[in-house]
């Protein structure tokens, strides 16, 4: 399974993933894709400025051995931490290098990091998604429950 995730990678900069070079034109997945970029192309930013649209092509699944039906291989599910990119590796290695190579050009001044993710992304999920933040719960007093928005002491 594919999604045509877009991520803002700087202002005014989008980064959309795209379906694998030969992909089927009449793919579900990559008819989503043109439609998001469509969208993106006519979009602007806060400025009004017209957006910059950077392709991030996803690993060819011919190169990734037998996946699950759910098995989402998408680079653009990649995570920004202080000082560092954290970028899925699906096994297909030209794709997760020039995946490596234009993050690492978006970020200046960060390292950029693959990491395999195989059992991740068979549930469909990736690094991004792993790395949501949870609330902090506040402890009711009485029932001992928590309560959303708190602090633990």
């Amino acid at each position: 399974m594919w999604t045509p995730s877009p991520a803002f990678a700087a202002p005014g900069t989008v980064l959309l993933s795209a379906p694998p070079p030969g992909a089927p034109r009449d793919d579900v997945w990559t008819r989503v894709y043109e439609q998001a970029r469509a969208v993106l192309e006519s979009a602007s930013d806060a400025r009004g400025r017209t957006l910059e649209i950077v392709d991030l092509p996803e690993p060819d699944p011919a190169e990734l051995g037998e996946r699950g039906a759910d098995f989402l291989g998408c680079y653009a599910n990649y995570y920004v931490a202080n000082g560092v990119v954290v970028v899925p590796r699906f096994g297909d290695r030209r794709a997760d290098e020039r995946a490596v190579s234009l993050l690492r050009d978006l970020y200046p001044g960060r390292a950029v990091r693959a990491v395999e993710i195989h059992d991740l992304a068979e549930g469909g999920g990736g690094i991004h998604c792993a790395t949501q933040q949870q609330p902090a719960a506040r402890v009711v007093p009485g029932d001992g429950l928590p309560e959303a928005g708190a602090v633990r002491r």
